[in-house]
């Protein structure tokens, strides 16, 4: 069982909380790109063994095929974030932001990696800023199209890290925009997300 896995009660908590405040940031960052009122439902962690895929079925984006992005941060905190987007995610973000027609499609991917920017931005620096160290982001890109995220997890590519699925709901004026962050933390650096819930819970 990894230690991401195996936190306490109040170490959830204490992460929990810090990712609504981070996460908020981004929902405000997103309310900017969009130009509409985003509000953010409580984001839901659910610390997971990326041996087992078969511990993401509680969440229903995880067998269902999605448009999945990645971005790596580096530094004292390293690893990866993947956003996972509804086949239809894509489609209902440019709709959200006006485009209509050949135009809609063309925009999508563009639009994701938008998001995905902002959300790893605010997840990763939400963490960092907690210990006072810096990280450094790699550009987003797409990382898989039509396949679910159970799958991508039993292709090998996350060996090495312990993973963290945030899952979180964006409420967009008259839409529901839904996607699940899967964040990919190398083993040697695991200690610092450690250290984050640890100084939290000590500050309360």
């Amino acid at each position: 069982m990894s230690q991401l896995a195996n936190l306490s009660e109040d170490q959830r908590d204490a992460l929990q909380e810090l990712m609504n405040v981070a996460m908020g940031q981004g929902a405000d960052r997103l309310a900017r790109l969009t130009e509409t009122f985003v509000t953010l439902s409580v984001p839901l962690i659910h610390p997971v063994d990326v041996s087992n895929a078969g511990l993401l079925d509680k969440l229903m984006i995880a067998s269902q095929p999605a448009i999945i992005t990645r971005q790596s941060f580096l530094g004292r905190l390293r690893g990866e974030v993947m956003v996972c987007f509804g086949e239809n995610g894509a489609d209902q973000l440019a709709g959200l932001m006006g485009y209509e027609g050949d135009e809609k499609s063309s925009v999508q991917d563009e639009l994701m990696l938008d998001v995905t920017n902002i959300l790893t931005g605010a997840c990763i620096s939400g963490l960092a800023e907690q210990v006072d160290i810096k990280v450094s982001y790699g550009s987003p890109s797409l990382f898989s199209r039509g396949r679910s995220l159970q799958e991508v997890l039993g292709s090998q590519v996350l060996r090495g890290h312990q993973a963290l699925v945030l899952e979180i709901h964006f409420e967009v004026a008259t839409h529901s925009f839904y996607c699940d962050l899967l964040v990919c933390i190398t083993e040697d650096t695991v200690a610092t997300v450690i250290e984050v819930i640890d100084k939290l819970l000590s500050d309360i």
